[in-house]
């Protein structure tokens, strides 16, 4: 099964593109896995559609687990197996040992000063962020089923070629 999924971040990206479901825990979380274009890095993205996240598990290329990658987000369903996402900028890195790093901040600030970001975005992004170091801090973030995931196969033409999602 594929979907559809439309990503939105003010700064860099405005593109459509279909990927293969990996796991589907119903139409509000899924996970799709794609090489990043560094080539060196693989992400398992789980989509949290109404909590308003994902959580990419990161391994290398030989599959070992390196990070978790949160990434804020609007999400809404718009067809059967179809979304769009606007990426609200701020992001999370969390490593194996717990600890967590906050990315993007600046990236934020300026939008929010060229307008780019509503209101409501901004309240958004802030109330997820708050609600995702608090979890975390409690070490009840990452769900326990993602902490087994590992990464699936590469296909053949993942191991040729470079990533082709961001």
């Amino acid at each position: 099964m594929d979907v559809t999924i439309k990503k939105i971040k003010f700064t860099t990206i405005n593109k459509t593109y279909t990927e293969k479901v990996r796991d589907w825990r119903g139409r509000y979380c899924f996970a799709t896995q794609y090489p990043n274009p560094d080539g060196k890095r693989i992400f398992l993205t789980y989509y949290f559609v109404r909590k308003g996240y994902t959580i990419s598990k990161v391994f290398n290329r030989s599959g070992e687990f390196l990070y978790y990658y949160c990434d804020i987000m609007e999400m809404r369903q718009t067809g059967r197996l179809r979304y769009v996402m606007v990426d609200l900028l701020l992001d999370m890195i969390i490593y194996p040992d717990g600890r967590y790093h906050l990315l993007d901040i600046d990236e934020f600030a300026t939008a929010i000063e060229k307008g780019q970001l509503k209101r409501r975005q901004q309240v958004h992004a802030l109330r997820t962020l708050d609600k995702m170091i608090r979890k975390q801090t409690e070490r009840t973030f990452i769900p326990p089923y993602l902490h087994k995931v590992s990464m699936h196969p590469l296909s053949g033409e993942e191991k040729k070629r470079p990533g082709t999602a961001t």
